[in-house]
């Protein structure tokens, strides 16, 4: 499950001393179905507009450099698509009805490529071969739209 969409070695302040912690944490107040959609978006994008201060070492100790700020080293944006199998049906993003009604799920994440970085799969039931395969392809082509508006959001805020 891990993205690799921060670029962790570049939060080393001093080598096997300190690093730089960061944390996303989601309150979904209220959702339609889908809130792993939902969260992960919102963490994205939270990452993706977030600045951490600049740090040096002063006496051996990290100290942080006043007034400087940079973004997080971001290598890649990651975009999660559930889908909902309900009957025959593949359906992108379930409401909280179809949520209900779907036999099983299945979230995959895609990277900045397109390459599939991520897959989980929940609920009694299965897919085929041939709707995992579905699947994918919709993820990596809803992916990309997604990936975009967060794209827009990150130069927005800059």
């Amino acid at each position: 499950r891990e993205s690799h969409m921060v670029d962790v070695s570049q939060l080393v302040i001093e080598k096997d001393k300190s690093v730089v912690g960061v944390f996303a944490d989601v309150v979904a107040i209220d959702y339609d179905g889908n809130y792993f959609d939902a969260c992960s978006y919102a963490a994205t994008a939270a990452l993706l507009t977030s600045k951490t201060p600049t740090w040096e070492m002063v006496d051996d100790q990290p100290t942080v450099v006043e007034g400087e700020e940079k973004p997080l080293p971001v290598s890649t944006i990651p975009v999660s698509v559930t889908m909902g199998k309900i009957g025959n049906h593949i359906v992108v993003d379930p409401n909280g009805d179809e949520w209900a009604s779907m036999d099983c799920r299945v979230t995959i994440t895609t990277d900045s490529d397109g390459n599939i970085v991520a897959l989980q799969k929940g609920g009694s039931d299965g897919f085929t071969q041939d709707e995992i395969n579905e699947c994918g392809d919709l993820s990596i082509k809803v992916g990309a739209k997604i990936r975009e508006q967060l794209k827009l959001a990150q130069q927005e805020s800059q």
